[in-house]
This record gives C-alpha cells, sequence and structure tokens, in this order.
C-alpha cells in the first residue's frame, strides 16, 4: 500500500449540524496523519436525515450508514462519522431522551430552535424539586479501510455519559442545544459557562469520541495500518 493510498482515508461527519463539528472536528483532527476530516458542507453535500429509530443508537447508525452509502464511490476509503445525543432528565422519565433536538411542541411543518427546546424543558419542569438528569451521546461509525486483499469493512458504536442537573434559569453564553440549563455534577458549572476546549475535556460526546477513537485504533492495528506515518503529507 503506498502512502498516497493511506492518507486518502476520509473521517466524513454525519451531520449538518455545525455547532456539532466545532466540537468533534478538534477531537478527531489529531488521530493520525492518515486521516482527514471533512463537514458535510466542506464537500457540497446538503442533506437533511430523518431521525426515525427509537433509540439514540438506531438514529446513530442511521445517519453513519446513509452518509456512507451516499459517498462510498466518491471516497474509497473513508469513515462516516454520526452522532445522536440526548438529556435524560430523571423526573420527567428520561425525557426528552432520543427526541432532544425536537422536543417543543411546534406547528406542523416547522422544526423548535434551541430556545424553544429549553424554555418547553423548563415549563415542564416547573416546581420539580428533583433536577438530576444526564447528557449521553452515542457515536456511530461505518468505515472502508484499506486492507492487503480488498477493503476492509466495519461498523462500530461507542457511548458517553455525564451526569448533572437542570438549573432553574439558561446560565453562561457559550455552547448549544441545552447547554445552558445543563449543571455538570464534576464543575458546578453549565456547558454554556465552559469554552469549547473546557467542555471537550469533560462532555458526553467527547467521552464518546475517546472510546470511538480506541476502537478505530484497534481496527487499524488488526488490519496492519499505522496509527502515526512519520512525515507524511496530507
Amino acid at each position: 500500500m503506498t502512502d498516497t493510498a493511506r492518507n486518502q482515508i476520509a473521517i466524513i461527519l454525519a451531520t449538518g449540524n455545525r455547532d456539532k463539528v466545532r466540537e468533534l472536528r478538534p477531537l478527531l483532527e489529531h488521530i493520525s496523519p492518515l486521516f482527514r476530516v471533512f463537514a458535510l458542507h466542506e464537500i457540497g453535500v446538503n442533506v437533511d436525515i430523518e431521525e426515525t429509530e427509537t433509540t439514540l443508537e438506531g438514529n446513530a447508525l442511521l445517519k453513519a450508514r446513509a452518509i456512507f452509502d451516499l459517498l462510498a464511490e466518491r471516497f474509497p476509503f473513508m469513515i462516516a462519522l454520526a452522532d445522536d445525543t440526548g438529556l435524560e432528565v430523571g423526573s420527567l422519565n428520561g425525557a426528552p431522551g432520543v427526541y432532544s433536538a425536537r422536543y417543543a411542541p411546534m406547528p406542523e411543518g416547522e422544526s423548535p430552535t434551541y430556545k424553544d427546546n429549553v424554555k418547553h424543558l423548563l415549563r415542564s419542569m416547573n416546581g420539580i424539586a428533583d433536577r438530576t438528569a444526564r447528557f449521553r451521546s452515542v457515536i456511530a461509525m461505518k468505515g472502508s479501510l484499506p486492507s492487503s486483499q480488498s477493503p476492509f469493512l466495519f461498523e462500530k458504536i461507542a457511548d458517553g455519559v455525564v451526569h448533572g442537573s437542570i438549573t432553574l434559569e439558561p446560565k453562561g453564553d457559550d455552547g448549544f442545544g441545552y447547554d445552558p440549563v445543563f449543571l455538570v455534577d464534576s464543575t458546578g458549572n453549565t456547558y454554556s459557562e465552559m469554552s469549547i476546549a473546557e467542555k471537550n475535556a469533560l462532555s458526553h460526546r467527547s467521552l464518546a469520541v475517546q472510546k470511538a477513537i480506541i476502537a478505530l485504533k484497534d481496527i487499524l492495528a488488526a488490519h496492519g495500518i499505522p496509527s502515526t506515518v512519520t512525515n507524511a503529507p496530507l
């Protein structure tokens, strides 16, 4: 296998959510010089994959598979990486969960904004003393990697969980989604009170990505593909 072939392995972030891209990219860019990380908009892909599954695992795999199938001919060696994330509130029986991105009721044909979802969550918890919650992310990968005989196809999933509680009102200016109202147990701050680097050091998404990277490096090693290359051109 030539160095040129090795350097054509693309990691495609299977999401149109640019806030997720901002978090995922720095977690993935330094896995290996063998990989290049691309967001969908950077390669001219504009698709809206409907999340029809009832679990985070199901939706993450659905998105990874859809992007892999869409781009397999364009990128012979690639990994489509998708995530699905849910905020699970104990006193709401795990809601909003898999429906976190579309929690607030809206007129037909309209999607809720981050603020819509946060307002609906706080209204739903009005007067509730137990505000314990957790954020859970599932990372799914579907990939095709160079092998000595034929491309090696694989699928893997990994998850990450962070425990916290729901504040009475939004706090902080950074982040997205439910970040302003999710108080992390280990820090005493909401995600929105953290920088991207601070959040990436401990978030549910970063924990899932770290597990996914370990699984990916194991796959590389099993198929004789080094996870580092000295002076390899990108």
